[in-house]
């Protein structure tokens, strides 16, 4: 059976307008938003401090969001919202794109599905071309260098070095690409977040491309590189639709 997961690039038909000018969404204008202002009365972070977001975010230095309209779409924005005294700002909005069938369903979307899981999930290692200066851990690419993609090896989910078959996904190859030229690993389906099961989507990332992908999150690569040079280990990012990462704090 072929598995249809990670994130290799289904078209790369990203509008170069969309770099720039990033969709509005019912939570606001990204671009009138940026800027880190401490009362951040739209959005994302202002959605989190009244705690209308439906996933945990523990304690987390940063939560970066990544919503969109509607399950199927596949055009999101994505929000950094930082702790400051008590409570999250915005640090900057920006376009990307998620996998190209859309959202699927929280902590259990399937290979072959070509969606990008809904849910909340730490974010502790990266790689690429070179280390940015990032506190995760970083594996730095060499033409050795996998993501395991076989459910029977001991290398399942894990970045590794050696040989690869399919469907061990070549970092190097994609890195040359300019795909992985930084990566920050999103930990669905994998520790610390949750054991590894078969039949569940691996290697899940934010890359750099600007567009759809078989379930990665995709923006552009001074975005990927700001995320490694500001993470801290426990960051977060928080991913789905609308109606599925937002609600009233009282109903269940």
């Amino acid at each position: 059976m072929v598995l249809l997961a990670g994130c290799t690039i289904i078209e790369p038909e990203a509008s170069a307008s969309l770099a720039t000018s990033p969709s509005s969404w019912s939570a606001g204008d990204p671009e009138a938003r940026t800027g880190g202002s401490a009362a951040t009365t739209e959005g994302p972070c202002h959605e989190l401090n009244e705690g209308r977001v439906q996933f945990v975010t523990d304690d987390a230095v940063r939560v970066l969001f990544a919503v969109a309209h509607e399950r199927d779409d596949t055009e999101v924005v994505l929000t950094s919202c930082l702790s400051t005294n008590g409570s999250y700002v915005e640090e900057w909005a920006t376009a990307g794109y998620v996998g190209s069938g859309g959202f699927g369903p929280e902590d259990a979307t399937e290979v072959n599905t070509l969606q990008t899981p809904t849910g909340s999930y730490t974010m502790t290692e990266g790689f690429g071309r070179s280390d940015p200066g990032t506190e995760l851990e970083y594996h730095t690419l060499t033409p050795e260098s996998r993501w395991g993609g076989r459910e029977d090896s001991n290398h399942f989910n894990q970045y590794f070095e050696g040989p690869g078959e399919w469907p061990d996904e070549d970092l190097w190859r994609l890195m040359q690409s300019g795909l992985y030229e930084q990566a920050v690993v999103i930990n669905f389906n994998r520790p610390p977040d949750a054991v590894a099961q078969p039949g569940r989507s691996f290697a899940i990332f934010l890359h750099a491309g600007l567009t759809e992908s078989w379930g990665c999150v995709s923006t552009d690569l001074d975005t990927v590189t700001r995320v490694l040079q500001n993470a801290t280990p426990g960051d977060r990012i928080v991913m789905g639709a609308e109606d599925d990462v937002f609600g009233d704090p009282d109903t269940p």
